[in-house]
């Protein structure tokens, strides 16, 4: 069954989509989703709605829902920061776990670029996350990574003295000036679950190196670490095969480290 859900965050409204799992009699486990950089809940071809359903049929509840400023939810985008949806990546966190039905002591998260720049941090900030999967993630190692690849934006010639023009979107200062403090690889080294990242070798938004990045930074732990290569994948996996192999890998990472 899915069915939306609103809740709030400083004030404003997040959309979203709750996934529920059919014939659960005991707590289950959950997983929150955390979109890119200008997404949604949906993402690219489905990805998210695919990857939650499919989580769905195998006894997992799953929350998709809109940063403030992006899709359905309140807010505008040029209102938004990385640390504003750390903070309402934690607030879906809440949700989940005075969800009836939901097993607080098994929630997992699920982050694409951005949105796994998102989830290497709450990872690492509430231990309520048990399990954590990144695909294509933006990280912070070299300091000046996402500076390199988000600050372009701002050099466009319809920046203006407030705002910069990112295809539509306008993104505001405090997106800039905040760059420096977000740090998700000394946050995520804080995380003591299981973790995978997934990463196309061919993404030129994100380029792999961000991925290994991260898995060099926690491979030497004791939780279980894995890294999974797509040969000449894209950054958001966009061919059916592609799709395939990331959403079965998530969903049988999630069966392993979860149920």
């Amino acid at each position: 069954m899915e069915k939306p859900i609103v809740f709030y965050n400083h004030g404003q409204q997040l959309v979203g989509m709750v996934h529920t799992p059919d014939n659960v009699a005991s707590p289950a486990p959950a997983v929150a989703f955390f979109h890119g950089f200008t997404g949604t809940k949906v993402e690219p071809h489905r990805i998210f709605v695919k990857t939650a359903r499919r989580l769905a049929s195998l006894g997992f509840y799953a929350l998709r829902f809109d940063f403030r400023g992006c899709g359905d939810s309140e807010g505008e985008f040029s209102e938004m920061t990385i640390g504003g949806e750390i903070s309402d990546a934690l607030k879906s966190l809440d949700v989940l776990s005075e969800m009836e039905g939901v097993d607080a002591e098994r929630i997992g998260v699920l982050g694409l670029s951005m949105g796994g720049c998102v989830a290497a941090s709450v990872s690492g900030l509430d231990a309520r996350v048990k399990s954590a999967v990144l695909w294509a993630p933006l990280s912070d190692n070299p300091p000046d990574a996402v500076h390199a690849l988000l600050t372009g934006y701002a050099h466009r010639p319809n920046l203006d003295e407030d705002f910069a023009d990112y295809n539509g979107n306008l993104i505001g200062k405090a997106f800039f000036e905040e760059l420096p403090q977000i740090q998700p690889s000394q946050r995520i080294q804080q995380f003591s679950g299981p973790l995978l990242i997934i990463h196309g070798d061919a993404d030129e938004t994100v380029p792999v190196t961000h991925g290994q990045r991260y898995y060099e930074l926690m491979k030497d732990r004791a939780a279980l670490t894995e890294i999974e290569i797509i040969s000449q994948a894209d950054h958001t996996f966009n061919a059916k095969a592609w799709e395939d192999s990331v959403i079965t890998r998530s969903v049988d990472w999630f069966q392993r480290t979860l149920l």
